[in-house]
């Protein structure tokens, strides 16, 4: 019986050392390079803000890191360490990546807001070489004036021109006239009298080309321009 004891524990103990030894022979190193170079990538997705910008595939990372490292010491998982390092170092990788892309995107400036559209003020008309406000006119004035009051960062520049009849000099002092009564009314509708400014133009611009009627009537008119008011 003793005999076949010592026999018994001789073989185990042999099975045991081959297997060791098994292990060992066929994965005498451990994979302290795929370790190093898995936290060296780490440290770089970390640097890339992977842990904000890609949080599911850095702790996925990090996961395959921690078990990697744990069975480098557990005989006989020297591969399945290794292999663990790898697919560690490949996620931060694209952790990094993803990371990366989204901080670049972020430091792109959004576009400018598209430039408001102008306020829809509508000229009105005048009779020939008058400067008085015609009837017909009252109600787009009123209308302008809405506007206006809705709008108060909005200034507007009055234009006054006249048809090509009469002399240059003349129609510029028609065309001042044409601004300051448009001007006045405003002024009467409420509409402060520091957001409008008015210019001349006489007959140097044609709304309307040729000398028929008409024509001559398109151009006699006060033309408005509205304009940002300026921040105090």
């Amino acid at each position: 019986m003793l005999r076949r004891g010592i026999v018994a524990l001789t073989v185990t103990t042999i099975v045991t050392v081959l297997f060791v030894l098994g292990c060992a022979g066929l994965y005498p190193e451990k994979p302290t390079q795929e370790l190093a170079d898995a936290k060296a990538a780490q440290e770089e997705a970390k640097a890339a803000s992977a842990p904000e910008h890609a949080p599911q595939e850095y702790a996925a990372a990090e996961e395959l890191l921690a078990k990697g490292e744990e069975l480098m010491n557990v005989e006989c998982k020297v591969e399945e360490s290794r292999k663990l390092l790898l697919d560690a170092r490949s996620k931060f990788i694209e952790a990094r990546e993803k990371g990366l892309a989204e901080k670049a995107r972020l430091a792109v400036p959004a576009p400018p807001p598209p430039a408001p559209e102008p306020l829809p003020l509508k000229d009105i008309f005048f009779d020939f070489d008058r400067s008085e406000i015609r009837a017909d006119a009252m109600p787009v004035l009123q209308e302008n004036a809405e506007l206006l009051k809705a709008n108060p960062g909005v200034r507007v520049l009055i234009e006054g021109y006249c048809d090509i009849r009469g002399s240059v000099q003349y129609n510029l002092g028609l065309g001042q006239r044409r601004a300051q009564a448009t001007k006045d009314s405003l002024v009467q509708m409420g509409i402060d009298p520091g957001r409008i400014d008015i210019v001349t133009q006489g007959e140097t611009t044609q709304f309307g080309a040729g000398t028929t009627e008409q024509a001559f009537q398109l151009n006699r008119r006060a033309h408005f321009v509205p304009q940002t008011q300026p921040s105090m």
